[in-house]
């Protein structure tokens, strides 16, 4: 094949040629369709990346965000979630200041076609919030076609990502209950077992078995609906005297739960979401302003290192969380 790096007349017949494979696995490649083996796929990227390959389509959408408002795509894990609908208003505000627009895709069922309909779009960037992370061929197609990600409350080594320390923060929630005197304790979380659940419970175990003589247990529900009656169940247990909860929405059937059987347990939760204050929740706060001020800012700083030709850098950012003591 002769054709001579940063040829801009490659073709996808070029790339075929070079890779071994079909036209139509190619373009199946570069669209992030599925029904590609990784191997097949990542040496695609790496001959278009090597050519210097631009999709006819890719070129005329790069033309009309030039002339348009560009638009971030937010991938929302699970839609009826109070965490990220208040996280969302942060995130779109800082946006909006600066003339970007959104669109929220939920990957509930699956990343692949939203993907595919990013790259379709030619959206400016994307913002993942929380898991699931994206797959290491979901990351090399956005990179190949210079759409920059940006991770929040998740972190992943050689990504940008802006989250919150959880460990930090679990600790805290620890050495809450440790003050209130409780020595046998229940950590109830959600059977999906997240990244921030699992760094969440880590610290937590970590701060308890320093301080010594503390029994903590774990407890995994498939639904935050099942904790009402999960806590009922466990106000019986006399000897229980500390539940921390992985999130302020599982707390809630704690505290109600605790009102009603009369119980004196200490309870804490996690995020200090809007309700909380008027639950008279005591839990770790993670400012959602910030956080969500901040992702928009690091996201906007990365389209513009792409729009103005720099090296793609990685921008990460650790913010701390702190207790908020509502004695409960």
């Amino acid at each position: 094949m002769k054709r001579s790096k940063g040829n801009s007349k490659i073709t996808i017949k070029d790339i075929a040629a070079k890779a071994g494979v079909g036209i139509g696995t190619v373009s199946r490649v570069l669209n992030n369709s599925p029904n590609v083996k990784d191997s097949t796929r990542s040496e695609v990227l790496r001959i278009a990346k090597e050519f210097n390959y631009v999709p006819n389509g890719a070129a005329r959408m790069l033309v009309r965000q030039s002339h348009s408002v560009a638009t971030v795509g937010l991938l929302l894990p699970v839609v009826e979630n109070q965490f990220f609908f208040e996280l969302i208003k942060h995130i779109y505000s800082r946006l909006k200041a600066d003339q970007f627009n959104i669109m929220i895709f939920n990957t509930d069922h699956g990343q692949e076609s939203v993907i595919h309909h990013i790259v379709e779009q030619r959206l400016s960037a994307v913002l993942t919030l929380g898991d699931p992370p994206l797959t290491a061929s979901e990351q090399e197609i956005l990179n190949f076609h210079k759409i920059p990600f940006l991770y929040v409350d998740h972190h992943e080594a050689d990504t940008s990502y802006i989250s919150y320390d959880s460990v930090r923060g679990s600790t805290l929630a620890a050495e809450y209950l440790i003050s209130r005197d409780c020595r046998k304790i229940m950590m109830i979380g959600l059977s999906d077992r997240s990244q921030q659940q699992l760094d969440r419970f880590e610290g937590f175990r970590k701060r308890a078995d320093e301080a010594g003589g503390i029994l903590v247990s774990e407890l995994c529900i498939n639904s935050e609906e099942e904790c009402y009656d999960i806590s009922r169940t466990l106000m019986n247990d006399k000897n229980l005297d500390g539940l921390f909860y992985f999130s302020d929405t599982m707390a809630y059937g704690g505290i109600q739960a605790r009102m009603e059987s009369g119980a004196t347990v200490s309870i804490i939760g996690y995020d200090d979401i809007f309700p909380s204050k008027y639950m008279k929740l005591s839990t770790i706060r993670q400012s959602l302003e910030i956080l969500g001020t901040e992702a928009a800012s690091m996201i906007i700083e990365l389209v513009r290192q792409r729009e103005d030709g720099e090296d793609h850098q990685i921008l990460q950012q650790i913010l701390q969380p702190e207790l908020v003591d509502r004695d409960s």
